[in-house]
């Protein structure tokens, strides 16, 4: 069996998509804020006041509320409620990077752990499906889609906003339904290059140990006439450098 770590990217850039759609869709007003934890409880007194919250923004002066849906049971992504964005995730393709096949060391504190890169990155596929049923509503999607993923631009993790990954618009097409009167537009995204294995370890593709020791001593004798003559005894006196 592999010793090598699961990787979360696949989280990582659903989440992070995810989160920077809320927070514009939230900064707009058509959604409550639901990372108010004081607000809304995780109980049930806390999810009424979320809905009531998004029925009071629906009858207000925005004239409707917009939901968002990532990841999860087809039951509540697939219900054609507009207006809403729903995120569906893809699937990974190869990449163009290939990966060093040198060994590089990574600190373990008292010792390091030898590892090398996969051999190739893959590309993950996304699609934005914008749902409404008018065209005010569908230009407000459209603009909210465009402000929080850039048609080509960097996009922060949603747990460490100092690290970023690569996204781009690759691709559109319509899917409405006339006869519903449903209008939905999706938006294909590529992030490109991203490693879908984390850095392997050298013992699980080679059959040999990771863990390399730490030097924590080097001796060396100040008696190179005596290291020369190859005379080197007892009664030189070492230098120790730790």
């Amino acid at each position: 069996m592999s010793a090598t770590a699961l990787t979360t990217i696949q989280e990582v850039i659903e989440r992070s998509l995810f989160e920077r759609i809320r927070q514009e869709i939230v900064d707009k007003e058509y959604l409550p804020d639901i990372a108010d934890t004081i607000t809304y409880t995780s109980n049930q007194a806390g999810w009424d006041l979320w809905e009531a919250d998004i029925k009071a923004i629906a009858e207000g002066a925005k004239g409707f509320a917009i939901e968002l849906f990532n990841g999860g049971a087809s039951e509540s992504r697939g219900v054609k409620k507009v207006p809403r964005i729903v995120i569906d995730a893809g699937n990974f393709l190869p990449g163009a990077l290939g990966g060093d096949p040198r060994r590089f060391f990574e600190d373990q504190g008292l010792t390091y752990k030898a590892l090398v890169t996969p051999p190739q990155t893959v590309n993950y596929y996304v699609s934005f499906h914008l749902i409404s049923n008018s065209i005010a509503q569908s230009r407000i999607l459209n603009a909210i889609l465009a402000l929080s993923v850039l048609r080509r631009g960097y996009i922060p993790w949603y747990s460490d906003a100092s690290k970023t990954f690569f996204a781009r618009f690759l691709n559109y097409y319509n899917q409405s339904d006339n006869n519903e009167g449903i209008i939905e537009h999706v938006y294909a995204y590529e992030v490109p290059d991203a490693w879908d294995v984390s850095d392997i370890e050298v013992s699980s593709i080679a059959g040999e140990g990771s863990t390399i020791a730490k030097l924590s001593e080097v001796t060396l004798n100040t008696n190179v006439q005596k290291y020369m003559d190859r005379t080197w005894g007892y009664d030189s006196t070492p230098l120790v450098v730790t």
